[in-house]
């Protein structure tokens, strides 16, 4: 399914912001560890994060658009699920339950929804630093991506990726489920991962010296400006591995990562905005798969999805 899907010749939706918007919110709390993934154990938290699960899966039925949903588990490593009060919970696989009863929702004749599996980084995403080295993250990992891919999902995610030996560590772990994956990485405008590396690089020696290769690459937690620069670089550097990268999900804030990291406000534009500085990047860069990061909200969403079928 997901490759039938997302390596057509169609344009895929993704879903926008969720962590940021619900650590925002004043309807829940979110646990300290596992962030949003915590939110599928209660009646009100469940509810509030379904609500925003199908303000945006409503969108890609509204415009009979494919989308992504991919599971709140960014934070829900094994090792932050058993710091948390829901130690011994089965935290991924019930985050997967949660998309899939909402996809059913929508029957057989609705537009397909694919659900991802989400990991990420272990540390900061901000902070490449602070990230493991390629065997440590496949430990690190190795549990929740197990779990994920024994869940139910369509396809696993790996998101805001600093640095290229952590992201080494997670295909590892990946490819062996057999599973369709993704590394997307946070870039600069230069054209490298945080932690230095030339994307294009990253790219060439992960398909290289994993098994089974990603399916794709993506950014996410960027600015269309920043992924164009990025993308414009790495493009005439080594083209082959620039067509590997098919999919953002973008911020509403140009910032650099530095000015963004502990930021105090959401740093934002207009939804007109967002979805006119989007979905340019289609074409220019052959990105089938655009979606939301920090700052969107269901009304950037929608305003891709306008621009998407106009």
């Amino acid at each position: 399914m997901y490759e039938t899907i997302m390596h057509s010749d169609g344009f895929v939706l993704g879903q926008g912001s969720m962590y940021e918007r619900l650590r925002r919110s004043e309807a829940v709390v979110l646990d300290q560890y596992i962030f949003h993934a915590s939110l599928v154990y209660e009646d009100h938290s469940r509810q509030v994060l379904k609500n925003v699960f199908r303000e945006y899966l409503d969108i890609g039925q509204n415009y009979r658009l494919p989308m992504v949903a991919t599971t709140p588990t960014w934070r829900a490593s094994q090792e932050r699920i058993s710091l948390s009060r829901f130690a011994g919970m089965p935290t991924n696989r019930d985050s997967t339950q949660l998309l899939l009863e909402m996809r059913a929702e929508y029957g057989s004749n609705g537009h397909p929804i694919l659900i991802g599996g989400t990991s990420g980084p272990k540390g900061d995403g901000y902070l490449p630093e602070k990230a493991p080295s390629a065997d440590d993250a496949e430990k690190y990992h190795r549990g929740q991506i197990l779990e994920l891919a024994d869940s139910g999902v369509d396809f696993l995610i790996a998101k805001t990726l600093p640095s290229s030996e952590e992201a080494m560590g997670i295909s590892r772990c990946m490819a062996e489920t057999g599973l369709p994956y993704v590394l997307s990485f946070v870039v600069r405008r230069d054209g490298t991962i945080l932690d230095g590396t030339p994307l294009y690089e990253a790219i060439d020696h992960i398909d290289n010296e994993t098994r089974l290769p990603p399916a794709n690459y993506n950014v996410n937690c960027v600015h269309a400006s920043v992924f164009a620069a990025a993308m414009t670089v790495t493009q005439s550097r080594n083209p082959e591995a620039a067509d590997r990268i098919t999919g953002l999900d973008a911020n509403t804030s140009a910032k650099a990562p530095e000015e963004l990291d502990g930021l105090a406000e959401l740093d934002t534009e207009v939804p007109a905005d967002f979805g006119a500085n989007l979905w340019p990047l289609n074409s220019a860069y052959g990105t089938a798969y655009l979606g939301g990061c920090c700052g969107t909200s269901t009304e950037h969403i929608e305003a891709l999805a306008r621009r998407a079928t106009s």
